[in-house]
């Protein structure tokens, strides 16, 4: 099991402003004049641009774009290590309490949308991830197929797996189905 689990109950939602899209398209060049307009700083909410020595593939901020602004959680993990949405929802709302403290509106900036509404609306209060479980669906998925987890979601909560756009959404097919296992009530 791992330690992170969202807050109970679900924080209010955060003063915040956002920069948000796909790579690429200039969120952080953006982010960057708007922080230094407000005299603010960045909250990073793109997945990969947690980890260290992915710069070149991630398009994070380089160290001159990080010393225009201070930018809060860019590179600050290893490879190898892991972030949970949950994890993630409590440590930039801990910074954007900060920032609100010192009279600063935090400016979250990013492409991963589970991310930005964690730290902007909070996520599903439910149970902790079980590594194990979600280890033992994941091979499950590999030797019988993506389409049999679906189905197998379909028949638990056929409301969240008609909102799914494929059955190769296996992140969140999986995530239903160890809601569902740990706890016996649908993931919707």
């Amino acid at each position: 099991m791992n330690g992170y689990q969202c807050s109970s109950p679900p924080m209010a939602p955060v003063p915040v402003m956002a920069v948000v899209g796909p790579t690429g398209s200039g969120k952080t060049g953006l982010a960057i004049e708007v922080a230094r307009r407000l005299d603010t700083e960045i909250v990073s909410a793109d997945s990969m641009q947690f980890y260290r020595h992915m710069a070149i593939g991630t398009a994070a901020p380089t160290e001159t774009e990080q010393a225009a602004a201070k930018h809060h959680f860019v590179g600050f993990l290893e490879p190898d290590e892991e972030m949970a949405a949950g994890r993630y929802e409590m440590l930039a709302r801990e910074v954007v309490r900060d920032l609100n403290a010192r009279g600063k509106i935090a400016l979250v900036a990013g492409g991963s949308g589970l991310y930005v509404s964690a730290v902007i609306d909070g996520i599903f209060d439910g149970p902790t991830g079980d590594s194990e479980l979600r280890a033992r669906l994941r091979r499950e998925a590999e030797t019988r197929g993506n389409a049999a987890l679906m189905a197998r979601l379909r028949e638990v909560d056929p409301a969240y797996a008609a909102g799914l756009s494929s059955e190769n959404d296996l992140v969140r097919v999986v995530r239903a189905l160890e809601v569902y296992e740990t706890t016996g009530r649908p993931f919707s």
